[in-house]
């Protein structure tokens, strides 16, 4: 058997649990060799994630079957496995970054000239203010799966709609990946610059590559990459910046969920009378969520309680 039949067979046994912890241990020495640490998984989570990465473990090697390459055959199984299980380990947060997710594609451009910015807005909310001498590429019509556009030059403010089964992606330069479910957040990617920056304003948003996560921020971080080194930093950012949250005849559930995703909070409401009550209203970022939730409360005749650390809310009838 060759190694890299040996290796095919190792990553078997792995992902169908019949591996001893002598040969788990191997396979997860393979991972944590790119640098990050292994993730301890729930028994339902690995089982569900197995499956994927059989199926992308599948692809990647047929692949590499096909080409020509000066590296032996064990060192592109090697490399294969462990950026599959980082590619598993970070959709456990939620987040995945693959180059594949950016397929070919007709695409439509939006261009600006120096001074000058527009505005586009998609069919399902998202809005993209882009800022002076940039350019953005978009498809006509998002997939069922993902929303995904490149920021091939310049900067821009996404405010995004919430989807809970549809994230929204931005490609920027140096295969550099900002992923969101609902949230906005400014992204200066310059062809000059040594530095990619991404600043959030509300919500929770991950930047990575194909490789790896390098974080996930949430409102009032920022995170610089430095393109030339392959660096990248997280801070705060030192102007706030606000924006509206519009709704418009939307049910608390949803009305809930958008707050979750602006302020990183937990909203409970405790009977499904109050999730399909309306709400008519448009508040701004400045506000706390506290503030929005009492308001949203003295209109519906709600009570509103809250943990001391003014994360947890809860929302019951008087």
């Amino acid at each position: 058997m060759t190694k890299e039949e040996q290796a095919r067979e190792l990553l078997r046994k792995y992902i169908e649990k019949e591996a001893s912890p002598a040969e788990i241990a191997q396979v997860e020495r393979w991972y944590t060799s790119s640098g990050d640490a292994f993730p301890s998984l729930e028994k339902e989570k690995k089982q569900a994630i197995a499956e994927n990465v059989l199926g992308k473990l599948r692809q990647e090697m047929e692949k590499e079957e096909i080409k020509t390459s000066r590296f032996p055959a064990w060192y592109q199984i090697r490399k294969v496995a462990a950026a599959v299980l980082l590619i598993s380990a970070a959709g456990l947060g939620g987040w995945l970054f693959s180059k594949k997710q950016v397929v070919d594609e007709q695409l439509l451009s939006l261009t600006t000239r120096a001074g000058e910015k527009k505005k586009i807005v998609f069919a399902e909310g998202s809005e993209i203010i882009l800022g002076p001498s940039s350019r953005l590429l978009y498809p006509a019509k998002f997939k069922s799966g993902n929303r995904t556009v490149s920021l091939s030059e310049g900067e821009a403010f996404f405010n995004i709609a919430h989807e809970e089964d549809r994230p929204f992606m931005v490609k920027t330069r140096e295969d550099l990946y900002t992923k969101v479910l609902g949230t906005s957040f400014r992204i200066k990617s310059y062809l000059k610059s040594r530095h990619i920056s991404v600043a959030v304003v509300t919500g929770k948003v991950a930047v990575g590559n194909s490789s790896q996560v390098f974080g996930t921020l949430i409102k009032g971080q920022q995170i610089a990459y430095d393109k030339i080194d392959q660096r990248a930093e997280i801070s705060y950012t030192p102007v706030k910046t606000y924006v509206n949250l519009r709704f418009d005849n939307t049910a608390l559930q949803e009305v809930a969920r958008q707050l979750e995703y602006a302020y990183s909070i937990r909203i409970a409401l405790n009977s499904p009378s109050i999730k399909k009550l309306k709400c008519n209203a448009t508040f701004n970022t400045k506000q706390s969520p506290e503030e929005i939730l009492d308001i949203i409360c003295s209109l519906h005749h709600l009570r509103l309680r809250t943990s001391e650390d003014h994360k947890t809310f809860n929302v019951y009838r008087k």
